[in-house]
């Protein structure tokens, strides 16, 4: 498996249906809990997480946008590391943004294809 990177613009545009949806979180308190890609936590000492667990201090990453996708969407997003959640109140998918204040078509991720 092969990975490429691309622009949060480019893979906007690469999915079927994306809405703003900020109000999310707080029309389902549960959705934290519903994580179906990506990894809520991440280790703010050492990229070696598994080897140094003992030594990691996690933090919880801030999510700033809140999108509702499609189920295609969510399938596809499960070839990043983007954070996806399954609302049960609202019966659909919502995909988690996490950075804040640069423009889309400047902020790269890595999407695995193959």
């Amino acid at each position: 498996m092969t990975t490429t990177e691309i622009s949060y613009k480019e893979l906007a545009n690469r999915l079927d249906v994306a809405k703003l949806f900020n109000k999310a979180p707080e029309l389902d308190p549960e959705l934290y809990d519903n994580i179906i890609n990506g990894s809520f936590d991440y280790c703010g000492i050492h990229e070696e997480c598994d080897e140094l667990q003992d030594n990691c201090e996690f933090t919880r990453t801030d999510i700033f946008q809140w999108y509702l996708i499609s189920c295609s969407d969510a399938k596809y997003l499960k070839n990043t590391d983007e954070l996806v959640f399954y609302s049960d109140v609202l019966d659909e998918y919502v995909w988690g943004v996490t950075h804040f204040g640069t423009p889309w078509d400047s902020v790269t991720l890595e999407i695995r294809e193959g």
